[in-house]
C-alpha cells in the first residue's frame, strides 16, 4: 500500500463517544482528555474498553474520548494532520508504515497490544483439497489451491500485506519458475513488487474489495467470490453464517513468529512531547488493562462489544493472542526479547511501504519504548 497520505481523506465514524465509565462526572476532577482511535473488532476495541469500564483510565487520570474508525488509513490521516483530531490509537499491520515514515507530522509505536489472528484466508468448500487427509491445509495444498485463482482483499488494510507474506512463505524453497505471483489492477498494491516469473499458471489475481463486502460476495452463488482474505468480523461472519465456506489459513496457524502481525498503539510525537506525563498515564492504564484482559479474555470481548455496540458474541478471542503480565515482562525484559522481535518483524515488513522519497526511520526511532518499559517496571 505504498502511497502518500491523502490530505482530504475524512475519517469515517461508526460513532464518537465518551465512554461513561471514564467520562468526567460531577465531583470528578483532574481527568485529562485523550482522543483515541480504536477499531470495532476483537483486537481493536477490548483493551481500551476494559481500561475504561474497569476504571484503569480513571485511576490514572485519563478521560478517554473514543473514536471508532472504519479503517487504518483514515485513522492515520486524522492523527497525522496539522490540526490532528486523534492523539493516540490502535492500528493493525496494514498502516504500520506510518510510524516509520520520517516525513510530515510523525508518529511512534508505543505499545504492543496483541498478536493478530484476525486475518484469515477463507474459501468455499472444494476450492482447496486436503490431499493428505489431516484435516488442515499445509503450504503445498494452499499453493495448489491458489494457482490461477482470484483472491478478493481490501489491499490497503492489514490483509493486503498479510497475503504477500503468506505467498512468500508458500514460495519459500520452490524453484523460481514455479513460484506463485501476484497481479492486480490496484497499482499501489503492486508498486515495487517484482513477480518471480511470468508463468500464467502461477498467477494469483488480487481484486481490491472492501472488507465489509466479503461476506455478501462469498454468499453469492452466481458470479460470487471463491477465495477471500480479510479481517474479523467479516471473516468470522462468513464462517459462522455460510456452511459452504471453510477456514484455510490464519496468522497463528501458518506464520512463524518472525512473520507475525502484532497489533500496536501509535501516538503523535508532538502529543507525547507536549504531554509526557499524560502519555505515561495512558500507557499505564493500557498495561493494567492488558493484565486484566489476559485473565478474563471472554469477558473482555463482551466489554469490547458493548463499547462498539456490536451484538453479543461478535468478538471471538480466537482471533488474537492477548499477552499476559508474565508475557509482557518477558517479551520486553531486554532488547533481545520476543516483544522486540515481534515489532522488528512488523517494522521490516512495513518499512517498504513508506512513500518513495520519504525518510525511513530506524527501528529505534520508530518505537518509543520508554512508556511501556516504565509501566512494566513500576506497576
Amino acid at each position: 500500500m505504498k502511497k502518500a497520505l491523502v490530505s482530504l481523506l475524512v475519517i469515517t465514524l461508526a460513532m464518537t463517544m465518551v465512554f461513561a465509565a471514564g467520562a468526567k462526572e460531577e465531583g470528578k476532577t483532574g481527568l485529562v482528555d485523550v482522543r483515541l482511535g480504536i477499531h470495532a473488532n476483537e483486537g481493536g476495541t477490548p483493551l481500551a474498553a476494559v481500561a475504561a469500564e474497569k476504571g484503569f483510565f480513571e485511576k490514572h487520570g485519563i478521560n478517554p474520548i473514543f473514536t471508532i474508525v472504519e479503517s487504518g488509513p483514515a485513522e492515520m490521516t486524522a492523527m497525522r494532520a496539522d490540526n490532528r483530531t486523534l492523539d493516540i490509537g490502535y492500528i493493525g499491520a496494514g498502516v504500520a508504515w506510518n510510524p516509520i515514515d520520517g516525513a510530515g507530522n510523525q508518529l511512534s509505536f508505543v505499545y504492543l497490544d496483541c498478536l493478530s489472528n484476525a486475518e484469515m484466508l477463507v474459501a468455499k468448500k472444494g476450492v482447496f483439497k486436503d490431499a493428505n487427509g489431516d484435516g488442515k491445509y499445509d503450504f503445498e495444498e494452499i499453493y495448489q489451491g491458489l494457482k490461477g485463482k482470484k483472491v478478493y482483499i481490501e489491499v490497503g488494510t492489514t490483509p493486503g500485506g498479510w497475503f504477500k507474506t503468506l505467498l512468500n512463505l508458500i514460495n519459500e524453497g520452490r524453484p523460481v519458475n514455479q513460484q506463485l505471483w501476484i497481479s492486480s489492477e490496484t497499482a499501489s498494491y503492486i508498486a515495487g513488487y517484482k513477480a518471480p516469473n511470468t508463468n500464467a499458471a502461477n498467477r494469483v489475481e488480487v481484486v481490491n474489495t472492501l472488507n465489509s463486502n466479503l461476506p455478501a460476495g462469498m454468499a453469492s452463488a452466481a458470479g460470487g467470490m471463491d477465495i477471500v482474505v480479510g479481517f474479523s468480523p467479516a471473516t468470522s461472519t462468513i464462517i459462522r453464517t455460510n456452511p459452504n465456506t471453510e477456514l484455510v489459513a490464519t496468522t497463528v496457524s501458518h506464520f512463524p513468529p518472525s512473520a507475525s502481525f502484532p497489533s500496536t498503539w501509535v501516538a503523535s510525537n508532538k502529543w507525547m512531547e507536549e504531554n509526557p506525563e499524560v502519555a505515561q498515564a495512558f500507557i499505564n492504564a493500557l498495561y493494567e488493562a492488558s493484565v486484566w484482559r489476559a485473565e478474563n479474555i471472554d469477558e473482555a470481548m463482551r466489554i469490547g462489544e458493548r463499547l462498539s455496540q456490536k451484538p453479543e458474541g461478535t468478538f471471538d478471542p480466537f482471533n488474537l493472542v492477548a499477552p499476559s503480565k508474565k508475557d509482557l515482562q518477558a517479551w520486553f525484559a531486554n532488547k533481545d526479547g520476543a516483544g522486540y522481535h515481534y515489532l522488528k518483524g512488523l517494522y521490516n515488513v512495513a518499512k517498504g511501504n513508506v512513500p518513495a522519497g520519504n525518510k525511513v526511520k530506524s527501528f529505534e526511532e520508530a518505537f518509543n519504548d520508554t512508556f511501556l518499559l516504565k509501566a512494566i517496571a513500576t506497576l
